[in-house]
């Protein structure tokens, strides 16, 4: 996706952020961003496992937001031969919302899962009825709040979201502490970004040694 240069300011702010950590993999060609939550991120109770239907507070930790180039998807020899649509970032299954499952203190608990016996083999997570508050998964509320939560508390402006976003995985994966999501990320965007920051530390250091 194009981007000006008003955007990499937008994406140097938001690096830059105390509660935000960007690290790239070079080797790996893997870029994970870290972000410091620990606050309480509200569901709207539209979940369709949510059996109350009832809003509440879930005490977020942290998230974890992914993508790996999809170069590593081939042996090195046959880069020179990939084409424009062989190359972008992938972040399927590569995000995570880290919360508090234990039920304490008012905060989350999805209750009591069936075994994979039990439950005939399907892989996504199933809840014995009556035992908990249901899944955060497909709470509309709760990814919105996510959002609202890296716009106020993090300097992520709206526009970013063309260059990074997430959403709940198709497979609908949630465990007690730990819900998945599917992540979009344009790493060259965000590659271009931290470059800057580092060239501009750079003239930073010589300046402040001339």
């Amino acid at each position: 996706m194009q981007y000006t240069q008003a955007h990499i300011e937008l994406g140097k702010k938001f690096l830059n952020n105390e509660n935000v950590g960007f690290d790239y993999d070079a080797e790996d060609m893997r870029i994970s961003f870290g972000i410091d939550v620990n606050d309480k991120i509200w569901t709207s109770g539209d979940s369709i496992w949510s059996e109350t239907k009832a809003k509440k507070a879930v005490a977020v930790e942290s998230m974890s937001l992914c993508a790996t180039h999809s170069k590593m998807s081939y042996a090195e020899e046959d880069w020179k031969d990939l084409e424009a649509d062989d190359l972008y970032w992938s972040g399927g299954l590569e995000g995570y919302c880290y919360y508090d499952g234990s039920g304490k203190n008012g905060t989350w608990n999805d209750g009591e899962e069936y075994t994979l016996e039990e439950k005939g083999g399907f892989i996504n997570g199933i809840k014995k009825e009556g035992t908990g508050d249901g899944y955060i998964y497909s709470d509309n509320g709760f990814t919105e709040n996510l959002e609202k939560y890296l716009i106020e508390k993090c300097d992520f402006d709206k526009a970013l979201f063309d260059y990074l976003s997430f959403d709940y995985s198709e497979q609908g994966m949630q465990e007690a502490g730990a819900v998945n999501f599917d992540v979009e990320m344009d790493g060259d965007f965000w590659l271009a970004v931290h470059n800057e920051m580092e060239e501009d530390n750079l003239k930073l250091q010589a300046k402040a040694f001339a």
